[in-house]
């Protein structure tokens, strides 16, 4: 996984609640490439998932937040959190929504990588997302043959944005279909929930 990631392709994996689709967050045409595929306005960002050990590298976390992350592990929830200036490009209002990782695969993917992956959800902007491989292979049914890619630099033919194609799936089999990640932020002490999910007001506490 990780040439096709540093090469600035995407890869789809599973998550506790749906598919999502894995960008280089560091690599412009990686995002641009994700954009175009997923169909998303512009000025949508897009929620990242990392191992704690890059935290520091790319969050300014509070130790509210922190202690929230903890005790909200393997949890659906994503918070939203002040980053540093490396991941500011992808914030609106000056935060960027950190997803807390729920699943396995997506565990072990975070693990492989030393920057910030995007955890958007795989699906077309404003449909509903996938919950298996089939569906994403039906969804993303038009990608470049690998023969076409050309060159391995992700700035030439390998890494045009026009390829829609997808580098890999992890197969975690037919997902559950459950709510989406609650999201959330922690201001002056308090969880305040911007978008209601999985998690409910009363699961989330400081």
């Amino acid at each position: 996984m990780v040439p096709y990631l540093t090469s600035g392709r995407l890869v789809a994996f599973p998550t506790g609640t749906s598919y999502g689709l894995a960008a280089d967050t560091l690599q412009g045409w990686a995002l641009q490439r994700l954009r175009n595929i997923k169909q998303r306005p512009a000025e949508k960002t897009f929620t990242v998932f990392m191992r704690e050990e890059l935290y520091p590298d790319f969050l300014q976390l509070t130790d509210e937040e922190l202690a929230l992350l903890t005790q909200m592990a393997n949890q659906p929830l994503t918070l939203l959190v002040k980053p540093t200036d490396e991941l500011a490009h992808l914030a609106q209002d000056g935060l960027v929504g950190l997803r807390v990782i729920d699943h396995p695969l997506m565990e072990q993917l975070a693990a492989i990588v030393d920057v910030p992956l995007t955890a958007t959800s795989a699906n077309l902007a404003a449909q509903p997302p996938c919950y298996s491989p089939a569906e994403i292979e039906h969804l993303f049914s038009n990608p470049l043959p690998n023969d076409r890619l050309g060159e391995v630099d992700p700035r030439g033919a390998a890494g045009t944005t026009f390829d829609l194609s997808l580098a890999a799936i992890l197969d975690g089999g037919v997902l559950p279909k459950r709510d989406p990640t609650t999201i959330a932020k922690i201001e002056r002490g308090k969880i305040t929930i911007m978008r209601q999910g999985a998690l409910t007001e009363k699961e989330l506490s400081l």
